[in-house]
């Protein structure tokens, strides 16, 4: 699984170089703001949060090895990488002891620049949400009774796959969670819920939680998340060219709702196939397998309700 892109601070007195890394990771999908020195930076981290600092190591008021440990008492959440055009082993292992989680020598190369955000962004943020993952699926599975070996049968996969996923040791895919879904009769939805509402929810604009599917441009974001009390959801599905929602088809009680925002989408049955364009909406019984896929060229979003009796 992917997750939302991380906010990133750029510091570097290059400004040409700075408004390219600013160009490439907006691209990429980040939240990017620049300064040219630690005294800007600090005030930035006071009035927001940071996921990522790229630090150049030579900057005018600060050099990079302090200015790693001014940024740790303002922001000791973020994660620092260290940019330089003059390398050294002795400056690596400095900025290393000082908090620094990486090391990139200018000039390098765009893909080197984004792996290396990926790689440590997914260190943090991934670990936090597979371990709510795997609290998630143990709840529910405690809650109905059934024990690692029970659902191990019924989904196919082994007793100790399952114990690594409810622990968070390991990244299930999609197709593995569909499986403990329907072995669990919910929706894999339900195993990403993280707040519940007692008497409203309100999800504004650009807050919105997404699940981004793993190498697909496939996302389901949340217009309103219930917990298993209420047992609705109400969601934007966003397929790319020619995806498919899931790779198995999924089945649950209740009904569902669908409205085409924009594109197609094929409604996959088994034996029935309905194509849907934009305006057009379908209502089924959930009970009935199904996925749906975007048979065109270009992305197509869905916006869909969900009822369960």
């Amino acid at each position: 699984m992917i997750f939302d892109k991380a906010n990133v601070l750029v510091v570097d007195d290059d400004q040409d170089l700075s408004q390219f890394i600013v160009e490439l990771l907006v691209k990429d999908g980040y939240k990017v703001s620049s300064v040219t020195n630690i005294s800007d930076s600090l005030y930035k981290l006071k009035n927001d949060i940071f996921d990522i600092i790229l630090l150049d190591l030579k900057l005018p008021d600060v050099d990079g090895s302090q200015g790693i440990t001014d940024i740790k008492k303002v922001s000791p959440h973020s994660q620092v990488i260290i940019i330089t055009g003059y390398p050294s082993v002795e400056s690596a292992i400095s900025t290393m002891k000082n908090g620094a989680i990486d090391y990139l020598k200018k000039p390098f190369k765009n893909e080197e620049l984004l792996d290396i955000i990926r790689n440590n962004v997914n260190l943090e943020v991934k670990n936090n949400i597979l371990n709510k993952l795997g609290e998630k699926i143990k709840a529910i599975r405690k809650e109905m009774g059934i024990k690692i070996k029970q659902l191990s049968a019924r989904s196919g996969l082994t007793e100790s796959s399952i114990s690594m996923i409810e622990n968070g040791k390991i990244s299930p895919s999609i197709t593995t969670i569909n499986k403990i879904a329907m072995a669990l009769s919910v929706h894999p939805i339900e195993f990403f819920e993280i707040e519940k509402h007692k008497k409203w929810a309100i999800t504004r604009k650009g807050e919105r939680e997404k699940l981004q599917f793993e190498n697909t441009d496939n996302a389901l974001e949340y217009l309103i998340k219930h917990g298993r009390t209420s047992k609705n959801e109400i969601f934007i599905s966003s397929l790319g060219a020619n995806q498919k929602s899931f790779d198995e088809y999924i089945t649950h009680d209740g009904y569902k709702f669908g409205y085409v925002l924009s594109g197609f989408v094929e409604i996959d049955m088994g034996t029935e196939k309905i194509r849907l364009s934009e305006g057009d909406s379908i209502f089924f019984e959930a009970i009935i397998p199904h996925l749906w896929k975007n048979p065109e060229n270009r992305e197509s979003n869905t916006l869909w309700v969900v009822t369960r009796e």
